[in-house]
């Protein structure tokens, strides 16, 4: 989108949120720190305005992310009585944050169908425009750099609570400001987040620093079984149901880990195959070079952005791991001569 564009967008976009007076704010399943900052930045945003605000997820909230201003306002499905659906009127306006597509919000506790307004915010390239309204900006860092955006369109304060939600928000979407992502736009955001009350050192030690016995635990198993390809270009490891069981880790404890496989000296690309729940296997991506795992990852129904992406397939994992593989040092090397 042009800038032209974009400010048009958002201006559409503040008039309805100016126009209807309840919303329902969504994300995706696994929630990170862009999904949750986005939300709560949001939440605080529409408060201001004087709306009637309800966040509402498939899953809970992780346990790094519960120092965020309003973090006790998030309704999620393991906590609700799926029986009783948040109550939707005529003119509620549903508005979904850092989804690429319908799909990713998982099962939320709403009758989608009473909804005659959905505002879609996104900034993955591989957004498929499923709302009634779409803004994808995938040259913004974070769908929280989005909100910051709307934020001075809307002519709101920038209040503490919406500082520390947005700074948040960028700052784990880019890696603390580490991924290709991070523009000139992104630092001018966190410099007026920044000025209105975020504080950098308190936030990122929280995120970063709050790591549980368990999650190293889970970590230096995952490591025991890290492997690279013949040209150390190509990193990998799994995280199997066992391995879980044995640390005594959960689903969100998993993160972090494809970022150390990243770091491996030459290593260009880092894949994490991790046994779900249910069955399935849920594939991530990360890469740090001109390799677009976003393309790569949708020739498996996935998605995300050039540098970050994942997708999840269902079988055995030794089974997926190779399928992917293979076909991953095929085509990175293919690409490599040309």
């Amino acid at each position: 989108m042009t800038f032209e564009m974009k400010k048009k967008k958002l201006s559409e976009i503040a008039n309805l949120l100016k126009k209807f007076q309840k919303f329902i704010i969504t994300s995706h399943t696994n929630l990170d720190g862009d999904a949750l900052g986005s939300e709560l930045g949001l939440y605080f945003i529409l408060k201001q305005l004087g709306k009637n605000v309800k966040i509402v997820n498939q899953d809970h909230v992780p346990m790094i992310y519960k120092f965020m201003p309003g973090i006790d306002k998030i309704i999620s499905s393991d906590t609700f009585d799926k029986k009783n659906l948040v109550e939707i009127e005529v003119d509620t306006v549903l508005i979904v944050l850092d989804s690429s597509n319908w799909e990713r919000i998982g099962n939320i506790p709403l009758d989608i169908r009473k909804i005659n307004t959905i505002i879609n915010i996104d900034h993955h390239t591989s957004n498929n425009g499923f709302g009634h309204i779409n803004y994808v900006d995938s040259s913004a860092s974070s769908v929280g750099e989005i909100i910051f955006q709307l934020c001075l369109e809307l002519n709101c304060e920038l209040t503490k609570e919406i500082a520390i939600t947005l700074f948040s928000a960028i700052v784990t979407d880019t890696g603390s400001f580490r991924y290709a992502n991070t523009k000139a736009d992104t630092f001018l955001a966190a410099y007026h987040l920044v000025k209105s009350g975020a504080n950098p050192h308190l936030i990122t030690d929280y995120i970063y620093n709050n790591n549980k016995i368990s999650t190293l635990k889970l970590l230096g198993e995952s490591l025991l079984k890290l492997q690279v390809d013949s040209k150390s270009k190509i990193s990998w490891t799994i995280v199997t149901k066992e391995m879980m069981e044995n640390t005594f880790a959960k689903e969100e404890e998993t993160e972090g880990i494809i970022d150390k496989i990243l770091a491996i000296k030459k290593v260009q690309i880092a894949v994490l195959f991790r046994e779900t729940k249910d069955g399935k296997i849920k594939v991530s991506f990360r890469s740090r070079g001109k390799f677009n795992v976003d393309l790569f990852a949708q020739q498996f129904g996935g998605g995300g952005h050039p540098n970050a992406s994942g997708c999840q397939i269902e079988g055995d994992i030794n089974n997926i791991s190779k399928l992917i593989l293979d076909k991953l040092i095929e085509e990175f090397y293919f690409l490599e001569k040309i």
